[in-house]
């Protein structure tokens, strides 16, 4: 796998090296000090399905349940903070903060309204590179929602420029009582919850059928609906929904048993369906089949050129047609994560160790964020050749987190491998590249995050790197200082600080902060807290503020171009 382009940086970059934090030295990475490229003649592993250790479980610890409820991703619950501005009618439509000091402008990682959760912690974050709204959930499955609410994508039975303060969220179970919630995912105008009772529930805009609620003639929610997913029933053997993702105009949903669905826009591919659906309205203009509802998707791909356990070469890359694998109607996915026009997902650990974890990406392949080593659409997942090999044996891949135009996976051992650009002047990583800026001085990373142009990766020893473009602050720097970094940068404010989730979105970026002992509260002492009274007259402002043009710009239809 290759190392250079300046999307993924290399060594030669100024990259920090580890501070002591709470790891000290026994926080060296357990690989050797110059990352291992991926073999490029890997043997092919055998055909024949493979044996999953299921179910896959929700992300999120649960205050009162056993440890064997949550899933191995799970964060550990701690305090909500936010870098980036709370104005969230600003993000893409504004080209920076205003030059005055301004307490709801959060330059640096900000504790963001401790007392709203009420002691609770916060044990799951979501939003996502094209959106300027988010979710957190507390340890207790509540959900809260803030920013953009132009359609009603909060659910909180109104539309609205924005709701500046966390808000309680929720939705009615079949039982008529309110769900507790385990998860949560955020498109640009829509957001996903699911339910402990193994549903999913979605809000907000559905131009593209993106909601999953079997009703394309519904172009919007301000409440939210239960997700109509195939084969789901309310008896013992209906799908259980476990986990969300979403990306600008579409959804997915992983189902207990490692099951793919996806509903919504089909345009690059990202549906995973096999096709586009691509058809002509008119003169110029081009429609697609969408998706109304969540179906199964069950083809899982893989170059032609790589059958044989070879890396293609570019050339290959771009011509070489795809073949499903022999078990794809078997393969089960443990994670996944969605960018703006595409997705990655990680297959369920085996309880077979020799087998490792594949991972796939689909939908819009531009700048090579999907790491096939080609710009190219995918239509059906396709396995990424890179993670195959030796080096992987001992460090499967883990989870994912996906930027607007890049994919980050992380390792079992905490390294992090990128494809794809997310800075406008920089190249693009067209194949999966170790991080070696991170590895090679020591850092085992343990969350990682991406945005629209910004990544973070968080440590196991308390320390927190960012890098990419952040207009509003949301690379956290602090105020004064810069709003770009080309290589990995410290994020100064949470130093010490055990972030053990990150999530990016337009303007702003999220963590969760642990808070168990008195080694994390003395890291806590030096972040920053904003409370509804140090911003009382921004928030009166925002719930004042009118809905410019009724909701979201109208969507352009594609003439031949990319968007």
């Amino acid at each position: 796998v290759a190392t250079g382009g300046d999307g993924g940086p290399s060594s030669q970059d100024a990259a920090p090296a580890e501070k002591g934090g709470k790891g000290g030295a026994n926080d060296a990475a357990p690989s050797a000090s110059q990352p291992q490229p991926v073999s490029l003649s890997a043997k092919p592993e055998s055909t024949g399905p493979r044996s999953y250790a299921l179910p896959v479980r929700p992300a999120i610890r649960l205050a009162g349940r056993s440890a064997g409820e949550a899933g191995p991703d799970a964060p550990a619950p701690g305090l909500l903070a936010q870098t980036g501005t709370l104005d969230a009618t600003m993000p893409g439509r504004s080209k920076g903060i205003s030059k005055d000091d301004l307490a709801h402008e959060l330059q640096a990682p900000t504790l963001l309204f401790p007392s709203v959760f009420g002691g609770s912690k916060v044990a799951f974050v979501a939003t996502s590179p094209t959106a300027a709204h988010s979710v957190a959930i507390t340890d207790r499955g509540e959900a809260y929602g803030w920013g953009r609410n132009e359609t009603g994508q909060l659910g909180l039975g109104h539309s609205s420029a924005a709701v500046p303060v966390p808000t309680p969220l929720s939705a009615a179970g079949a039982d008529g009582e309110d769900v507790t919630f385990v998860g949560a995912a955020v498109g640009k105008y829509h957001t996903v919850l699911v339910g402990s009772d193994g549903h999913a529930y979605a809000s907000g805009g559905n131009g593209c059928g993106q909601l999953g609620v079997n009703n394309q003639g519904i172009k919007q929610s301000d409440r939210f609906r239960r997700c109509v997913v195939a084969g789901d029933g309310d008896g013992d053997d209906g799908v259980r929904i476990v986990k969300a993702a979403c990306g600008q105009e579409v959804s997915a949903l992983l189902s207990s048993t490692g099951q793919l669905f996806t509903a919504g826009s089909s345009e690059f591919g990202q549906l995973g369906n096999g096709e586009t659906g691509e058809y002509i309205i008119a003169a110029g203009r081009l429609g697609y089949a969408n998706c109304a509802k969540f179906l199964r998707r069950s083809v899982f791909v893989q170059s032609e050129s790589d059958r044989d356990g070879n890396l293609s070469t570019s050339t290959e890359a771009a011509t070489s047609k795809t073949v499903t694998l022999p078990d794809s109607f078997d393969i089960c996915l443990s994670d996944i994560s969605g960018g703006k026009h595409h997705f990655v997902a990680v297959e369920a650990p085996s309880s077979d160790p020799s087998h490792v974890p594949r991972v796939f990406t689909w939908g819009c392949g531009d700048y090579g964020c999907l790491g096939h080593g080609v710009q190219a659409d995918e239509y059906s997942p396709r396995m990424v050749a890179g993670f195959r090999g030796p080096v992987f044996a001992s460090n499967h891949p883990a989870s994912t987190s996906v930027g607007s135009n890049c994919t980050l996976v992380l390792t079992r051992n905490g390294q992090v491998y990128y494809s794809g650009k997310h800075k406008n002047n920089s190249e693009a990583t067209m194949r999966p590249a170790v991080i070696d800026a991170l590895a090679n001085n020591g850092h085992v990373v343990t969350s990682v995050g991406a945005g629209n142009q910004t990544v973070f990766c968080c440590t196991r020893s308390g320390v927190t790197v960012s890098w990419g473009h952040g207009s509003l602050g949301e690379l956290g720097y602090g105020a004064g200082d810069k709003k770009s970094s080309a290589a990995p940068n410290f994020v100064n404010a949470l130093d010490s600080c055990l972030v053990t989730s990150v999530s990016c979105g337009m303007g702003h970026t999220l963590f969760i902060i642990r808070n168990d002992d008195g080694e994390d509260a003395k890291a806590l002492k030096k972040v920053a807290t904003v409370e509804e009274s140090d911003v009382a007259g921004f928030i009166e402002e925002m719930n004042e503020k009118k809905v410019e043009g009724g909701g979201p710009p109208k969507k352009k239809q594609k003439q031949g171009g990319r968007k």
